[in-house]
């Protein structure tokens, strides 16, 4: 073992200079290509313990000099640490298949995963996967009171026609008017994962989020999460089937829930591109002690939520992903559900498309994305048109994510083990109808703390 771990790391070593103080990023910036400065970057960020640093560093030198093998081993020792499989499986196929990898580099990289499957066989407790998130975030909308973009509503005239109402027009206007604009979101997770062996595992999730809405009457709900997750690599695919329950409490009313399951499935087609697909079903159940109306007096007949409210929801989706480089990643997906709601005319089938970018950045990983759905539902809803109903949307956000200690450098000494992530996300909401009522405009601004303890630490 000390003559391979000799072997991997004698350029690396012989190479370097000693440095005096500690290498900064702005110093990678303006030598990008400077192969030396950038391994010992590599080799100060391994110390620390950032390792997703490390790797990039690693790859992006493995990409600007293909042929240096000693930079391809170290990087392929790192990721065996990290229990990346994926990236392992392909970067070991690729090196294999390379014509111009040499018998002793082939050695090489057979010895270092006979030492790491030792290794995995010695340590049972790394078969076990704990760590619990929490998360606190604050979402701004702008319009939560649903207002259309025109101002006005449709309705129904007393002899049957299509017509248009300007809000304020109705007795109940001012209960649908709210002038509160911020939800509040506290929550934790816990998640267990049992490595089943080389190739499999299964994951469990329990979590727990509380949503307070800020407005003239203060809302709350809870809303309780379980889930199981089974993961299997074969070849180029990694394939995730899974179940899920989730329930929705409200303190007032409309408490319902939801179940489902789904599959996913990424297959890898080469370091550029690799292909997912996904198909999911959800049943949602409204209980039946809840009602759609406030019961102020007993005069109001009781009407059962779920006669109103239930809803089945068949989803499938296909994405493109393509690395422009190693930072930089182009997703394409094409989009089909259907809802079958209670209520007929709430029923509809969606379909479109989505594009987004992805790119990790000094700061965090920027993601800008955009979705466009048409919804075209099963029946008129006679109270409010004589019309059928026709929706397009366009969805786009902007999101900005990371390790706090990325935008602020003073707190490594607080985050040593960088667990501590910040979000910061906007996003826009454009819905454009055959039906005035469901025309609205809408943005929401979020941002969010999470911090992750691993006890497997």
């Amino acid at each position: 073992m000390k003559q391979l771990v000799f072997i991997i790391f004698f350029f690396i070593i012989t190479q370097s200079k000693v440095y005096s103080s500690s290498i900064t990023y702005s110093e990678i910036l303006d030598n990008p290509t400077d192969l030396e400065l950038n391994l010992n970057y590599a080799k100060q960020q391994e110390k620390t313990g950032n390792v997703k640093s490390t790797i990039a560093t690693l790859e992006r030198l493995s990409m600007l000099y293909p042929k240096n093998t000693d930079i391809k081993l170290y990087l392929l020792s790192i990721l065996l640490k990290m229990d990346s499989k994926v990236k392992v499986d392909f970067m070991v196929k690729t090196m294999l298949d390379d014509p111009n990898t040499t018998s002793e580099t082939k050695n090489l990289i057979a010895e270092l995963l006979l030492n790491k499957n030792t290794d995995t066989d010695k340590e049972e407790t790394k078969k076990w996967i704990a760590y619990m998130d929490f998360n606190i975030s604050q979402t701004e909308e702008d319009n939560i009171s649903s207002l259309t973009k025109s101002g006005k509503k449709a309705v129904v005239d007393e002899s049957g026609n299509d017509a248009e109402v300007n809000y304020g027009q109705g007795e109940k206007d001012d209960e649908l008017i709210l002038d509160y604009d911020k939800t509040y979101v506290r929550g934790t997770s816990l998640t267990l994962g049992r490595i089943l062996n080389q190739s499999s595992s299964l994951f469990m999730n329990l979590g727990t989020n509380i949503n307070t809405n800020n407005k003239k009457k203060k809302g709350e709900s809870d809303i309780h999460s379980g889930s199981i997750s089974y993961f299997k690599a074969f070849k180029n695919h990694y394939f995730s089937p899974y179940v899920y329950y989730n329930n929705l409490n409200y303190r007032q009313s409309m408490d319902y829930q939801s179940r489902g399951l789904g599959i996913n499935n990424t297959y890898l087609i080469n370091n550029k591109f690799n292909i997912n697909y996904a198909l999911s079903f959800s049943d949602s159940r409204y209980h039946s002690r809840s009602s759609p109306f406030i019961q102020e007096t007993g005069e109001r007949p009781f009407v059962d939520a779920g006669d109103l409210n239930n809803n089945e929801v068949y989803s499938s989706s296909i994405r493109l992903n393509y690395n422009l480089s190693n930072k930089t990643q182009l997703s394409t997906r094409l989009i089909y559900n259907e809802t079958q709601h209670a209520k007929n005319f709430d029923s509809y089938e969606s379909s479109g498309a989505n594009v987004s970018v992805s790119k990790i950045l000094p700061l965090g990983t920027f993601t800008a994305s955009a979705t466009h759905l048409t919804n075209v539902y099963n029946a008129k809803k006679l109270a409010i048109s004589t019309r059928d109903r026709e929706d397009t949307s366009l969805v786009t956000s902007l999101s900005l994510r990371g390790d706090v200690n990325q935008i602020f450098p003073i707190l490594r000494n607080i985050n040593k083990d960088s667990s501590l992530y910040y979000t910061l996300n906007y996003r826009e909401s454009n819905v454009n109808s055959t039906i005035s009522s469901y025309e609205v405009l809408r943005s929401y601004k979020t941002i969010g703390l999470s911090k992750r303890i691993n006890f497997n630490d």
